[in-house]
């Protein structure tokens, strides 16, 4: 029994990208059994991250990263996994930099080495722009996944209304991420990002983020590059030229082995 069960660990890794975290498996044999992810992000029974990211070949870049929620479903892009995927790719001996990655159904560029690590972001796509909805007025893009941007001046209960605004049938049946941004001294945002397939508030999101300073720019509360303070507290910084750059720490936190 004791070598039948070796036979089935696979090594992880472990890494946060400004508090956003994430579990890594090289998957270049394309057998990770997906329907573990779940159990495998559950922080009680589990590793415990907001999402998994498989490393695999790819035909048009020089990796593909497959990303899946905490509950499992797969989304087109994450900004800090993609930020963490580079610095995965460093500690194994891969220090390639601008790196070309496969996400989704399109190629995106890195370039840096840890612990500071940018990519490069089409421009956002505007959805619904400043409409009025739950006595709030939202703004609606896309920025590889979509995202809704609510500028509030107070604190707010960021899992009950965004779990509201995330569920709101307008935007069924995929749902919207929710961000909540206050404008700060010096010309910098403060953000709360409720995360659909995580369905409560993380740390960070790197396409949250940059929504943020996207719809910021063109009401022209900020500049072409502003800082934005996630709640992890660690500064992230957004720069708006033909694409949308985001730069921030990734960490890693530690390696091991689990059965799957």
């Amino acid at each position: 029994m004791h070598r039948e069960s070796i036979e089935f660990k696979r090594a992880f890794s472990k890494y946060h990208g400004a508090g956003n975290d994430f579990l890594f498996f090289e998957d270049f044999e394309e057998t990770f059994p997906a329907g573990k992810v779940s159990s495998l992000c559950d922080r009680q029974s589990g590793i415990g991250a907001d999402g998994l990211i498989l490393v695999r070949h790819s035909q048009m870049a020089d990796f593909q990263m497959v990303y899946f929620n905490q509950d499992g479903s797969i989304a087109a892009l994450c900004g800090n996994g993609l930020r963490c995927f580079a610095h995965f790719l460093f500690d194994l001996g891969i220090h390639k930099s601008p790196l070309q990655v496969e996400t989704g159904n399109q190629v995106l560029t890195v370039i840096g080495k840890p612990p500071t690590i940018s990519i490069y972001l089409p421009l956002s796509k505007v959805i619904q722009w400043e409409r009025p909805l739950k006595n709030r007025t939202v703004f609606a893009v896309e920025t590889g996944v979509p995202h809704l941007v609510i500028f509030v001046e107070e604190e707010v209960d960021v899992v009950l209304e965004g779990r509201a605004f995330r569920n709101d049938p307008s935007f069924a049946p995929e749902g919207v991420n929710v961000n909540f941004v206050r404008m700060l001294s010096g010309g910098r945002l403060a953000i709360s990002t409720y995360e659909r397939g995580v369905e409560g508030e993380t740390l960070a999101c790197g396409t949250g983020v940059a929504s943020a300073a996207f719809v910021a720019h063109k009401l022209g509360k900020v500049g072409k590059s502003v800082e934005v303070i996630p709640r992890s507290g660690e500064v992230m910084r957004v720069i708006l030229d033909e694409e949308i750059e985001v730069m921030g720490p990734s960490t890693k936190m530690f390696e091991g082995s689990v059965e799957v």
